[in-house]
C-alpha cells in the first residue's frame, strides 16, 4: 500500500475507524486493512486503548456464565405446563375439526332436500325420463303449392280493390 492510499485511509471517521477495528479483531479484513489498522495501533495512544477495551470485552462475553435452571424441580414444572398447555390446544383442535365436520353435514342435507325437491317433481321438464333422446317422427311430405295468379286464401275486399 503506497503512503498515498494510507494517508487516504487515516482521513477515516471515528465510526468507520471502530467499525474497521472490530473487524480486525473478528479477523474479517483485508491485508490493506489490516496494515492500516496495525498502523493506527503503533502510532495512536487513543486507538490502543480502544482496541485493549474490545478485546477485554470480547474475553468477558466468552467467559460470561450461562443461566441453568437453579434446581430440577422448576424444570420438571416448566414441562407440566408445556404439556397442559399442549393437551389443551389439541382438545380446541380436535373441537373445531367436530364443529367443520358438523357444518358441513348439515350443508349436504339441506343441499340434498333441495335437491329431491326439484328431482321428485311431476313436472316432465325436470323428469330424467323426460330427457332422454326419443326416436324422431317421421314427416309426411305435403306437394308444394305455389300461388301464381289467385291467392291460396280470400283476402278481405279491402285489399283486393287496390
Amino acid at each position: 500500500m503506497s503512503a498515498n492510499q494510507i494517508s487516504n485511509n487515516a482521513m477515516k471517521t471515528p465510526e468507520e475507524r471502530f467499525e474497521l477495528l472490530s473487524a480486525y479483531i473478528d479477523g474479517e479484513v483485508s491485508e490493506s486493512e489490516e496494515q492500516l489498522v496495525e498502523q493506527w495501533l503503533s502510532e495512536e495512544v487513543d486507538f490502543r486503548r480502544l482496541y485493549q477495551q474490545q478485546i477485554k470485552l470480547r474475553q468477558l462475553l466468552i467467559d460470561l456464565p450461562v443461566p441453568v435452571a437453579a434446581n430440577s424441580s422448576v424444570k420438571a414444572e416448566t414441562e407440566v405446563i408445556i404439556d397442559r398447555v399442549m393437551a389443551e390446544v389439541d382438545k380446541r383442535s380436535q373441537r373445531r375439526k367436530w364443529k367443520l365436520a358438523g357444518i358441513g353435514i348439515s350443508v349436504a342435507a339441506v343441499v340434498g332436500v333441495f335437491g329431491s325437491m326439484f328431482t321428485f317433481n311431476s313436472n316432465p321438464q325436470f323428469s330424467p325420463v323426460a330427457n332422454s333422446i326419443k326416436t324422431p317422427t317421421p314427416v309426411v311430405e305435403e306437394p308444394i303449392l305455389i300461388a301464381m295468379e289467385e291467392p291460396l286464401v280470400p283476402l278481405p275486399k279491402s285489399m283486393s280493390a287496390k
